[in-house]
């Protein structure tokens, strides 16, 4: 098993690839086949990919015996309040006291569910956050997805509160955010 960064077009052909089968694998069930195909149109065209990285969303690339076997992406932030402060007390500085991460996607082939290789991707991203000073990690995820919930809580995370947000054409997320404290490091 190793872990790449996606790098370039390829990459995110990839990403959009493993995504497609994946989402109409697992997603018909928890929400409509309709929903499934306009949220992977939305969250996946190769354009959509493209402004996540330069917006500073990274993805990252899992193979398994050289095949591509899911991805992940994340981001960091900082707090603009703890910055603003910082920044305007000690001009330049940077604070890492409220750097939070963001789990935006983390999907797994259903070959290779129940084996553990999600939480070792899952374990990598946390790894990559928590060596960027962050000290929470924080995903949204849909409040059937049970199998997902359970793995996550598994890994550490807990439910810190509900949400549903409308995305358009009468579409909504009915979604838990799940948060986990990260042991604290400094940004390297």
């Amino acid at each position: 098993m190793h872990i790449l960064p996606a790098n370039g077009d390829a990459h995110l052909i990839l990403v959009q690839a493993l995504a497609h089968e994946i989402w109409l694998e697992h997603y018909p069930g928890i929400i409509s086949h309709r929903q499934v195909r306009y949220m992977l149109d939305q969250g996946y065209s190769i354009d959509r990919l493209s402004q996540d990285v330069t917006e500073g969303i990274r993805y990252h690339l899992l193979y398994i015996d050289d095949q591509p076997a899911g991805f992940s992406a994340y981001s960091t932030t900082f707090s603009k309040t703890v910055s603003n402060a910082v920044s305007n007390a000690v001009p330049n500085a940077v604070s890492t006291a409220d750097r939070a991460a963001a789990l935006h996607k983390l999907y797994l082939r259903s070959a290779f569910h129940g084996q553990g290789i999600g939480s070792m991707l899952l374990s990598h991203v946390e790894s990559l956050c928590e060596n960027q000073g962050c000290s929470t990690l924080a995903l949204n995820v849909n409040k059937h997805n049970t199998r997902a919930i359970k793995a996550y809580r598994r890994n550490g995370f807990i439910i810190s509160r509900s949400t549903f947000n409308h995305i358009g054409l009468g579409f909504y997320m009915d979604d838990f955010y799940m948060t986990k404290a990260l042991p604290r490091r400094l940004a390297t």
